[in-house]
């Protein structure tokens, strides 16, 4: 296996800023105290608020592109817009939940 250390970067989960230093031959990893996963942001701390606070403000851009699009359009039905709704609005809103929840 090939290790890219120039695209690689090391974050230490706790609760407190801890330093810990990975070395890759002989090169140190950067470490970070957020990093994105596959549209994710984690924080070294595992708290979520940025998380959550930015798939908010990404929702809230989808649903005023909505409303002046879809909602004041008079020709589609109330069931079309509603689809579009589901279809748009809340996945923008919910990707990645599961990464947040303990598994039940």
């Amino acid at each position: 296996m090939r290790i890219s250390t120039s695209k690689s970067e090391s974050m230490v989960l706790a609760r407190k800023k801890v330093e810990c230093l990975l070395r890759v031959w002989e090169e140190v990893l950067p470490q970070v105290e957020e990093f994105k996963y596959l549209g994710i942001l984690f924080s070294s701390e595992g708290r979520m608020e940025r998380e959550i606070d930015r798939r908010i403000g990404a929702a809230s851009s989808v649903m005023r592109a909505h409303n002046r699009s879809v909602v004041v359009k008079k020709e589609l039905s109330r069931e079309a817009k509603l689809s579009i709704y589901r279809s748009i609005y809340v996945p923008v809103l919910t990707y990645g939940h599961q990464e947040g929840c303990p598994d039940r």
